[in-house]
């Protein structure tokens, strides 16, 4: 039996220090946390957001 996933919700957070802030999980993902951002994908449309980015923490999200 083959299930199909409608929708893929995905989180992953850091934690940073004055001199490595959170933030950089942005560079490391090439997606800038102040911006919402959104792609076509072959399985549909995927859109990037940070829902906290600070500098002591960040969360990146993927909504597919």
């Amino acid at each position: 039996m083959r299930t199909i996933l409608k929708r893929v919700f995905l989180t992953i957070s850091t934690t940073g220090t004055v001199e490595r802030p959170a933030t950089d999980l942005g560079y490391l993902l090439h997606k800038h946390p102040d911006k919402a951002q959104a792609f076509s994908t072959s399985h549909g449309t995927a859109h990037v957001f940070y829902p906290e980015a600070s500098a002591e923490r960040c969360t990146a999200a993927l909504l597919l």
